[in-house]
């Protein structure tokens, strides 16, 4: 009777167990350009794997935005958005990327 509760013990275990999805940990960052100049910006901040990284430069139109594809930013964190307006000096300011359930943050930039 032993032997039986035991197997029937080890047999449960191999039982698949159903797949959970992953939470968004992390998203990406898209910038709306305020100003009546073509901008430039990068993000530096923690990504998804929590290293302090920045990205590359992406380029946003006057009056549209843009999005900082293939790079992922932890949520609940700070990053620092740097930009450039025209031919102004580069300038930066720290964003807060909030808790969601999205995949993407929007910030404003003038």
């Amino acid at each position: 009777m032993a032997a039986l509760a035991t197997g029937a013990a080890l047999c449960s275990l191999a039982v698949p167990t159903p797949a959970v999805a992953e939470s968004v940990t992390a998203v990406q960052i898209t910038v709306c350009n305020d100003a009546g100049v073509t901008q430039v910006f990068w993000v530096r901040g923690y990504n998804q794997h929590n290293d302090w990284v920045g990205s590359p430069i992406w380029t946003v139109n006057a009056g549209t935005s843009a999005t900082g594809w293939d790079y992922w930013w932890k949520q609940n964190s700070s990053v620092e958005l740097h930009h450039e307006p025209g031919s102004a000096a580069w300038t930066w300011m720290r964003a807060y990327v909030p808790r969601t359930d999205a995949r993407m943050t929007t910030f404003r930039i003038s």
